[in-house]
Order: structure tokens, then sequence, then C-alpha cells
């Protein structure tokens, strides 16, 4: 978004709370301030906020993700910004009642709080706000240009050692609300019924070391590939014979529109923007996180059904190059933008 955003109209600059994999990107496209965050309760972020803006004084400010919402908006409410946006990305189940709390409270200072799906925005409201005053809803955006022109590599499936076997793929971040414990099980049970297939994982994360002990244990060691991060996710669901992700609780799932938009079969569980996404049976299916029989047997339906993953995969992509248009998402944002602030040129944070 920041890339694309009309800059004769927008001046954006980013806070990132933490340095990361991604500052070299940011750092090519805008000016970045990267702050250190070392504890959950650190006095000297909200300090360091304050500084930076009151010296950009921005016209928005808008945050992402519970950590970036809190201090980024308390920093915000100081320095007096005009316009203050949050922004909720996924179900968050993990939240306890002092977290909806402090939500509740910076709901009277904040403008809007976009929701990347409908399912998030309508948890939203039962936990914060039971008026629907000031949710909104705007999808995530992908480049479909740039995956339309990507060919599979058969270079990327020999640094796999991967011959003719049949590839399904699962990633993110590796951690628990993923359920790729869960995934491993079923990897399993589908070896036992349908042995030409490998199990690609992409990603980083706190679960990867007890994953990888897993997979061993189950004695599935050489059909599962943990690629670690990677910047060609694109060309990896190219090579990929159908995307899954049986996350415990997601916004909206990034993954599964990819997949949709390489014209891959998708799998994901009935949670979050995925049932926004996915007609069971037409353009993917749709299961449950918990139930490792019914996992197992969509992918060993896809895994023998290749004119039926054809037929899904096109649906899929129909779906996705009308809905999840970047220049769509950039629009709605920037359309936002200045109807509340009521004017055409502005400054924004993203934290």
């Amino acid at each position: 978004m920041i890339k694309n955003l009309d800059k004769e109209r927008f001046k954006p600059f980013l806070i990132a709370l933490r340095d990361g994999r991604m500052r070299k990107d940011f750092e090519e496209i805008t000016n970045l301030y990267l702050l250190k965050k070392r504890f959950k309760f650190d006095l000297a972020i909200l300090l360091g906020l304050i500084r930076i803006i009151k010296k950009e004084k921005p016209d928005i400010l808008h945050t992402f993700m519970f950590t970036s919402n809190t201090w980024g908006r308390l920093a915000g409410i100081i320095c007096k910004i005009p316009v203050i946006i949050a922004s909720e990305r996924s179900a968050d189940l993990w939240k306890k009642w002092y977290h909806n709390l402090i939500d509740r409270f910076l709901l009277k200072f904040t403008k809007k709080i976009i929701c990347n799906s409908e399912e998030v925005k309508n948890i939203y409201i039962k936990r914060i706000d039971g008026k629907n005053r000031k949710f909104e809803v705007i999808y995530n955006g992908i480049e479909i240009e740039k995956y339309e022109k990507i060919k599979e590599s058969v270079k990327l499936k020999e640094e796999f050692g991967i011959k003719n076997e049949k590839i399904i793929l699962t990633g993110g971040r590796l951690s628990f609300e993923k359920n790729l414990k869960r995934f491993l099980f079923v990897a399993k049970k589908i070896k036992g019924d349908f042995e030409n297939v490998k199990f690609l994982i992409v990603g980083e994360g706190e679960e990867k070391e007890r994953l990888k002990k897993l997979a061993e244990n189950l004695n599935i060691k050489d059909s599962v590939i943990f690629t670690g991060y990677r910047n060609d996710l694109p060309e990896l669901i190219k090579i990929s014979d159908t995307v899954v992700l049986i996350s415990l609780w997601e916004g909206m799932p990034n993954l599964i529109i990819e997949g949709m938009t390489c014209k891959k079969p998708v799998i994901c569980t009935k949670i979050g923007g995925g049932k926004e996404i996915i007609k069971d049976g037409e353009n993917g299916f749709l299961v449950d996180p918990d139930d490792e029989e019914e996992i197992k047997e969509k992918i060993l339906f896809l895994l023998k059904n290749d004119e039926k993953c054809k037929i899904m995969g096109e649906k899929g992509y129909n779906f996705a190059k009308k809905t999840f248009s970047l220049k769509n998402m950039v629009e709605n944002y920037q359309n936002l933008y200045i109807k509340l602030l009521g004017k055409g040129i502005n400054v924004k944070i993203y934290t």
C-alpha cells in the first residue's frame, strides 16, 4: 500500500517497533523510523513514538495489530493527531479481557477500525463496540499481474530434491495458531494412502524446531520440507499442486488468496475470512481445523483428481482477480483517508 499510494496527494512514512526481514524493502520506498521494542511493557517505545510524531507532524496515524494499535494510538492521543485509524487483521482468540478493555478505551479516540474480513469485523463489534459505529472492511490486495507472469520452475523443484512427486504447500509464521502440528499428523495419514507426495512448510517461527522433531518422530522427515523464510512464495505456490491452511484462527488468509491467484485448488479452515472467499466444493474446500480425517480426505481427493484441481483453480483465480486487486485496495484506503481528514494531502504513520 505504501509503495502504491498517490505520492502527489500522500506523504507516507513508517514506524516499525522492531527490526525485521523487510527493513530494506521499506527503506527503498519510504522514510523508515526503526524503534527497538524490548519488553511487552516498554515505556521507551511510547516516548520514541511521541518524539517521531512531534517531528513529522502527521495528519493521519494508522496502526496495525494489537501492540502497535495500543502504543501508537496512545502516542497519537498525546500528540493530538487529527485522525487516528487502527487495524484488526485477525480473530485474535488469544486476547484476554484486559486486551479488550484496552481496545474499548482506545476506541473512543479512534475514527475508524479497518478489518480485512467481515468475520473479523463481526468479532470485534461483539468484543468492543456493539453499535458498529467505527468499523469498516477493506480486503487485502495483491499484485495479480505479477502472479500471472510466474512460470513453473524446474530449478526450484531441484533445489528441494523434488522430482515427480505431488506437492502440498502450507506456511506462514510457524506459530501455534497455524495448527501445523495437526498438519503433520494429517501428512502422516496421507503418506499411508498416497506415497508420491511432498509437503512444503514455508516460513519461520517459534514452533519450527518442535515441528521438525515431530516430523522426525512420525517418520515422515524425508517427505516434509521446511523451507525457512522465502521471498519467492509465489514461485513456490506455482510449483505446488494444492495450497492448504488449517489455522485455528485467521483474519483474511493471504496464503489462500495467493494460491487462488496461481490457479491452485485451496483448502482452508471454516474460520475467519476463508468462509468469505471459498465456496465449498467449487473454488476450494472448507474444513474443520480439528478434524484430521476430513482434512486428509479433501487433500487426498485433490491429489487423485487432476481435472477437478484444474476447475477449482480456474474458479479461484477468477474470484481472486475480481476481489483482491491491489489497485482496489489502495483506492479504498486513499478514499478513506481523504474522507476522514476532509482534504486531499495527508501524511500517515504506519506502526
